[in-house]
């Protein structure tokens, strides 16, 4: 025979079945908070990770470049072709904050050789490839870019288009030229300026070049990121946003400059 249950019973049974529910919103509560915050931790560690990875990588492409830069009896800048003028090594034009510097590197080929853009080019051609940051279409933030080319007897081709992305999130682009001159025995670094208002083309040492990068993903919260104080010459205030930042810079030897 059945027996229906009291009200006081299923009252009972109400607030047991509350209590458990609570307990439940409760317990999932704190499971997302503490996957939430493990996975801002493991983001705020791996960005910087990966800003180096970036910052590492660049720097060796451009590495080879310098390396290669002046091969052949070229001028690694190409500073004594009148053609190149319309393309070569500027301060502070370009996008960015600080305004980036343009890069131009000039080699003559000894073997075939695919430039940055992936154009195969023939032996005895002089390559030129320049670096410099601009917008792109598949990036939030600035690109550096390379716009290669080549010169001969003809003149100068292929150079002064968008060229090839070759990193994003690029912040600024710096580049600092080291040369022994007449009035110093050691050599020093210059900017592009000062450079080319020097009477004739003096012999490239070494390039300094900075890199200021911010992060493709973005923090839960903003944060203060410490920048350093003098990079290449130029005040980087701390940045406070929801994006990591990092400064990077490396001297590259030139030795056929």
């Amino acid at each position: 025979m059945s027996r229906r249950r009291s009200g006081a019973e299923l009252g009972m049974a109400l607030a047991e079945w509350t209590l458990a529910a609570m307990l439940g919103v409760i317990l999932l509560a704190a499971a997302l908070t503490w996957l939430q915050g493990s996975l801002q931790m493991a983001l705020v560690q791996r960005v910087p990770l990966q800003m180096a990875g970036d910052a590492a990588w660049l720097f060796r492409r451009l590495e080879l470049a310098a390396l290669q830069a002046g091969r052949g009896g070229a001028h690694p800048l190409g500073n004594d072709d009148a053609r190149l003028a319309p393309w070569r090594m500027t301060d502070g034009s370009g996008p960015g904050t600080p305004a980036s510097d343009q890069l131009l590197l000039r080699r003559r080929l000894e073997a075939g050789t695919l430039d940055c853009e992936g154009r195969r080019l023939a032996v005895g051609t002089d390559m030129v490839e320049r670096y410099f940051l601009r917008a792109d279409s598949s990036a939030s933030g600035l690109v550096l870019a390379c716009d290669a080319g080549f010169c001969d007897a003809a003149g100068c081709h292929d150079l002064g288009d968008a060229g090839a992305a070759l990193l994003s999130e690029v912040d600024s682009f710096q580049v600092l030229y080291a040369a022994i001159t007449e009035a110093a025995l050691a050599p020093g670094y210059v900017d592009a300026t000062s450079w080319l208002a020097q009477p004739a083309p003096p012999r490239l040492l070494a390039l300094r070049v900075g890199l200021l990068l911010r992060s493709r993903e973005s923090v839960a919260r903003p944060r203060r990121w410490s920048l350093p104080a003098d990079w290449l010459g130029h005040d980087l205030r701390s940045a406070s946003d929801r994006q990591a930042h990092s400064a990077w810079q490396q001297t590259l030897a030139v030795p056929h400059g």
